[in-house]
Formats: C-alpha cells, structure tokens, sequence
C-alpha cells in the first residue's frame, strides 16, 4: 500500500521540530556554582552538596551566563579572587566578607621587654603594613603616599601599636607593645581584582576588608560592572577603585577606613546610587577624569579627610563630566567638609550640604549647589 506524501504544510512542520531540537541540543543553558570555605574542595566539582573551597576555583570553572553562589551566608573568607576575561558572570555573596588578613598565633613571639614582643615575618607587597587588633584595623597613621609618617622606634611604641622593621629584602621583624591576643597580619593585595576584557559581571552580597590595596580593584577594560549591596573597609588603600577604560554602577554601597573610601581614575567612568562614604583618611570620595555620578548618596565627613575631590586628568584638561543628584554632605561640627571640583562640567540637582566648604575652582557648574 502506497502512503500519501506529506503535505507541505506537514513538511514545514517537521522541519521546524527538527530546527528546534538541533538548537536546542547547541545551547548552553546557565549553571551554578557552589562555594564553601570549610566544607568545600577545589577538586569537587562544585554542586551545592559538592561545592569548591575557594571563589577563584569557582571563577575558572565558570562559562558565560553561570552563576557563583558562596556560603554560609555571612561567613569569613580569607581569600581573594581575580576575573579577567570574564563575560555575563554572577557572584551571589549572601553576605560574605573577603578578608586580606590572616591570624597571628599568640604564641611563638620574642620577648623584647615586658609588654613588647616581635615576631619574625615575611615583607607584605609594596611594605604596607596593616594590623588588626581586636577586630579594628591599625595603620599607625600610615597610607600609600611617600610622605607617610615613618613608623615608632620599638621602645617608643605605646601599648596597642606597632611597627615593622625590615631585617632583609624577604623578612621584617613586626613589634607589637601589649596584648598578643585577637591579632590579624594583612597579606593579601585585593579582595576583587579585574584585568583584560570583562562585560557584564554583577556582583551582590559581598563586602571585602584588611586588604593591602584595594577591596575592589577594577582595572583593564571592565563593562557593564554592576556591584549591588558591596562593602569595602578597613583597606590600606581604597574601598573601591576603578581605573583605565572600566565602566561600573554601584548600588547600596558602603565606603569606610579605608586611605580613600573610593578612588576612580584614568577613563574610568562611575555611577554610585544608594551609597555612603564616611570615616576615611585622605579623601571619602576621589574622583578623577572621564565622567561619574553620585545619585542619592552620602557622604558622611566624620575625619579630617576630604569629603569630595573630582576633576579632569591630563595637561591640558580632558573632559570630565560629574552629575550630583540628591547627594548629602555632612561636615564635622568642629570644622566643615570640604568639597573640591578643580574643573569640567558639574551638574547639580537637588541634595543637601550642612557645614561644607564648596569651591568648584573653575569648573561650569550648572544647577544650584546646596545651600551650606
């Protein structure tokens, strides 16, 4: 029996079935990836009930559109972790806090005198030296500029400071005056770190501390950069800083004790929203070249650093655009803010400064500063 052939309507139908299977069969569907710092090993291969130890690991295993989950919510990770090349990544933190410091073993020490001991370690990178103490990180008045005061002589130190003396071109002897107890050594440079090509990287629910430069150190050409409920404290240099030909928003994020709470530079350009800057050495907020955006933030001025330093780069001055939208500036009761624009385009709209001393140094400033 001779069977009727298809029709072509038939046909259509089963070439688009067929169509649909091949496409199906080439596309690479989203994965997650399970991080966990005590229960996780880097040779699992990295399921929740599997997970891997370290978040770089999880980084490398990733494809475009996966991905990385940490945990236990709000766990301590003595690591960092570096993204170049990267594109369409998620890092769900769920509160994790990325820690440049390691602990110091109270025992092992050398007796120096009664309440001063020093313990032989190796130089950190580029001899910065930060100790934590109880938990609150200790620079001895130290940042990254050459003209940082030099540290005590030993018999000089009162109790809870430091200082560190190299002995050679790979160790130092660290000298800490009182308790050996609750002591934290900074050894790792970046929480965050970006190189080379990165688009569409989002990272929520992190925070990065105690590290020897920055918390979150974006450099290369980084696009599309969403950073969402972020922490950066208590870093030697900056919270956050985007430099070269990187492209970020920052949304609910928190800037404190650090040498600069922020600091974007080069081409960088930056939209904060939502974010507080507050109890910094040199500068709260630096921004410099390109164009950046504070929307709805504040910043609180509570050191004797500056609240906001913005303008062009280069000689002659390239172009630079700043837009302040309902920013909040907070001075001292004991001296006023000061707010610095050395140049370009500002544009103004809506906030509030109380005790701020605003000099826009030549720069076109449209709409109309708040009343200080």
């Amino acid at each position: 029996m001779t069977r009727p052939a298809p029709s072509r309507s038939s046909l259509l139908t089963i070439s688009q079935t067929l169509l649909v299977v091949v496409l199906l069969a080439g596309e690479s569907f989203a994965a997650e990836w399970f991080v966990h710092h005590q229960q996780g090993r880097d040779e699992n291969p990295g399921s929740r009930k599997d997970p891997v130890q370290t978040l770089q690991r999880a980084i490398r295993l990733a494809q475009p559109g996966d991905r990385i989950t940490l945990l236990p919510p709000g766990a301590v990770y003595r690591q960092s972790a570096t993204l170049n090349g990267q594109t369409d990544l998620t890092i769900e933190g769920h509160g994790v806090t990325l820690d440049g410091a390691d602990p110091l073993p109270s025992d092992g020490w050398e007796q120096v005198e009664s309440d001063l001991h020093r313990r032989r370690l190796p130089r950190p990178q580029w001899d910065r030296h930060l100790l934590i103490i109880d938990g609150v990180a200790q620079r001895m008045g130290r940042t990254q500029v050459s003209n940082a005061p030099p540290f005590p002589a030993p018999e000089e130190l009162k109790e809870g400071e430091f200082c560190f003396e190299s002995i050679d071109e790979k160790d130092g002897w660290l000298y800490v005056r009182g308790s050996l107890h609750n002591l934290e050594w900074a050894v790792r440079p970046n929480g965050i770190a970006t190189g080379g090509t990165c688009e569409r990287i989002t990272i929520r629910n992190l925070d990065a501390r105690h590290f020897l430069n920055d918390g979150f150190n974006i450099h290369g050409r980084c696009t599309e950069l969403v950073c969402e409920d972020i922490q950066g404290y208590d870093c030697f240099d900056e919270g956050f800083s985007a430099h070269d030909l990187c492209e970020c928003t920052i949304r609910n994020g928190t800037f404190w004790g650090n040498d600069n709470g922020v600091a974007d530079v080069n081409q960088a350009r930056t939209a904060y929203f939502d974010s507080v800057f507050f109890n910094n050495v040199n500068n709260d907020v630096l921004l410099i070249g390109a164009g950046h955006r504070l929307v709805d933030c504040q910043i609180r001025n509570e050191t004797n650093a500056a609240a906001l330093v913005a303008g062009p780069r280069g000689t002659p001055p390239e172009p630079f655009e700043l837009e302040l939208i309902n920013l909040e500036v907070v001075g001292m009761a004991e001296h006023s803010a000061s707010v610095r624009i050395n140049g370009g385009e500002i544009r103004i709209r809506g906030g509030r400064f109380e005790n701020v001393r605003f000099n826009s140094q030549g720069a076109t400033v449209k709409g109309e500063v708040p009343a200080r």
